[in-house]
């Protein structure tokens, strides 16, 4: 497969496992595990890292949003590693999303809820979000867990039987609690840890509670390599970008064309690299499920990210009002 253009073709260095001291090092390499941000129905830059590196197993942290079905869309990946993955908020935002990851041929890799061997290291899941109709940390709990909400629902707020499709994808008291009582080398989750601005205390407590040593997250869009924090590391994935089990940056994040939107109307003059990788994207509604591409009708009615206005300034895509 051919490299996506803007994204690094350099191999990475995987680093040995420290040894005690006065022993010879052991050959032992880390295993190559990638873990992927958000992909918001872009693939390209996950099968690419897949077929490049042939990694030993790749994660995806959330928010797929797959427009066509998951073996065309992530079918260059599928054919070289094992893909696993856990769910967003986003993932639950249509019936075809939804079929494709929970019905599809990655369903029995769905990490939510639970801890597997995957390379010989042991890695847990939490996807989805906490919400206040169900929980939110340190605030009362509404309903403990999905038998209970639905044991208060109505006839005509459940979806095939069962829970709402949009609570699909929330953090339910008892899916965290049953996390606490097992162990695990890696947390990988949507939601961001406490030492982010928008993240959560109750994910430090669940990770210093399994034992383990790493987290890596995506939902808030940003590519950040936090300082040691109480104890652990902490690896927050960009949007669209690929790390490996270190955080070693395989393919670079894309900037958020609603952050590029921020930037520019607090004066903030991106770089012109900036400009290459948006330019470089496909115009895509992150939000829905279907890539809109250039010349079709969509949430940027047709206009072109490289064509200047009269007076000479790139033009700006749409604010959206829904969150990340």
């Amino acid at each position: 497969m051919a490299q996506p253009n803007g994204y690094s073709s350099r191999k990475r260095r995987y680093r040995y496992q420290q040894q005690p001291a006065g022993t010879k090092p052991a050959e032992k390499r880390l295993p190559k595990i990638f873990f992927c941000g958000d992909p918001h129905g872009q693939f390209d830059q996950i099968n690419w890292a897949a077929t490049q590196f042939k990694p030993d197993a790749v994660v995806i942290l959330g928010d797929l949003q797959p427009a066509a079905p998951i073996e065309e869309v992530l079918g260059p990946a599928l054919a070289v590693t094992q893909v696993w993955w856990i769910p967003g908020n986003h993932d639950t935002d249509t019936e075809e999303i939804y079929d494709r990851l929970w019905k599809g041929p990655i369903a029995a890799h769905n990490l939510n809820g639970r801890v597997v061997n995957i390379a010989g290291v042991s890695i847990a899941g939490l996807g989805g979000v906490f919400r206040g109709q169900i929980w939110m940390p340190d605030g009362p709990v509404n309903y403990q867990s999905p038998a209970e909400f639905l044991q208060n629902a109505s006839r005509v707020n459940t979806w095939r039987g069962g829970l709402p499709r949009r609570h699909r994808s929330s953090i339910f008291p008892s899916v965290y609690q049953a996390l606490m009582r097992q162990r695990a080398d890696i947390l990988v989750t949507h939601e961001a840890a406490g030492c982010h601005k928008k993240g959560f205390e109750a994910i430090d407590r669940l990770a210093r509670a399994m034992k383990v040593k790493r987290i890596f997250h995506g939902h808030q869009h940003e590519d950040v390599t936090f300082a040691p924090y109480k104890g652990l590391r902490v690896r927050a994935v960009g949007f669209r970008g690929v790390v490996d089990i270190e955080g070693n940056v395989i393919v670079e994040a894309q900037i958020d064309p609603r952050d590029l939107l921020v930037m520019q109307q607090a004066g903030m003059e991106p770089s012109p690299e900036v400009f290459d990788t948006i330019d470089r994207m496909p115009i895509v509604d992150i939000f829905s499920s279907h890539p809109v591409r250039r010349g079709e009708k969509g949430p940027f009615r047709d206009r072109r990210r490289d064509e200047p206005r009269k007076d000479g300034r790139p033009r700006q895509p749409r604010r959206s009002k829904d969150r990340k």
